[in-house]
């Protein structure tokens, strides 16, 4: 009799093979299309654990993040029409903007939270799971302002400068990295387009020091002149050739949004010596843009 026709002994034949890789408990969460399942998501464990209420809660927003990908990345590859590839080329960049970088938070505070509970700080390890539940759900949200074409809710009630300090402290609090944002000139009021797609580089280029490049410490400058903009952020991780493939979407994401923009993307980086990347976007003159 095979296992297909045995469901009971595949089961048992399944959970033998967790247990073989040490796995003892799981947490599953459905991922829903309309109220159906579509798909589903499952956390392994290695030691038998009840799960805490803000665990599930965090799973359940990773469930809805995941799925809401995954429809965007479905009807972005059904229209392929001339007139809706840049509104795909925005959604995609965007999806990896939020998702990506989101996760990379997420896992950050994980981590720290599984340090703390190995060091049996119960309280500190709350604290990383409150922070991951609340990256998640922020991730959930930009990802529905994504697709409904709006900026990025923190520059709602914050200018640039303050958006990128608060996304650095948000994504490194509890973790080993230290970062530190700097700022020369008189701020000035930006065009919103102009503010979204410098947060979302600077998002980019946090997200890889920290997921990639295991740097420890991060620094970025925002400086404002008569005439332009520029921003500069470096890190102290591995580097990496710029000569050999690294093209991955971030980078291209990166280059497409500086020069969509009139702007100049320039990137420093070798093995060993960190990356320091260069962003500079043509402003209005002084006179003809308000101060903050």
């Amino acid at each position: 009799m095979t296992n297909e026709a045995n469901p009971d002994r595949a089961m048992l034949l399944h959970q033998e093979y967790l247990r073989g890789l040490g796995v003892r408990s799981i947490l599953f969460m459905p991922m829903l299309i309309a109220g159906c399942v579509a798909g589903l998501i499952a956390i392994r464990f290695s030691q038998k654990r009840t799960f805490l209420r803000k665990e599930i809660e965090l799973t359940r927003a990773l469930a809805h993040q995941a799925m809401l990908a995954l429809q965007l990345t479905r009807l972005s590859a059904q229209n392929r029409e001339s007139d809706l590839l840049a509104e795909r080329n925005r959604v995609a960049r965007d999806i990896h903007d939020t998702l990506a970088q989101g996760f990379t938070g997420v896992i950050a505070q994980l981590e720290a939270a599984k340090g703390a509970i190995s060091q049996r700080r119960k309280v500190r390890a709350s604290d990383h799971l409150d922070r991951a539940a609340e990256l998640a759900r922020e991730g959930l949200r930009e990802a529905r302002r994504s697709v409904q074409a709006l900026r990025p809710l923190v520059l709602e009630k914050k200018p640039l400068p303050a958006a990128l300090k608060d996304l650095m402290e948000r994504m490194t609090t509890g973790t080993t990295m230290e970062a530190k944002l700097c700022l020369q000139g008189e701020p000035r009021k930006l065009p919103p387009e102009l503010e979204t797609n410098l947060l979302r580089i600077g998002q980019e280029v946090l997200t890889n020091a920290v997921r990639h490049a295991h740097a420890s410490k991060f620094d970025a400058l925002v400086v404002f002149e008569s005439h332009e903009i520029r921003l500069n952020l470096r890190d102290n991780g591995h580097g990496f050739d710029p000569a050999k493939n690294h093209e991955g979407f971030g980078l291209q994401s990166m280059r497409e949004r500086a020069e969509d923009m009139g702007g100049q993307f320039s990137l420093e980086s070798s093995e060993g010596n960190g990356t320091a990347i260069s962003i500079v976007l043509p402003l209005a003159s002084a006179s003809e843009s308000d101060p903050l």
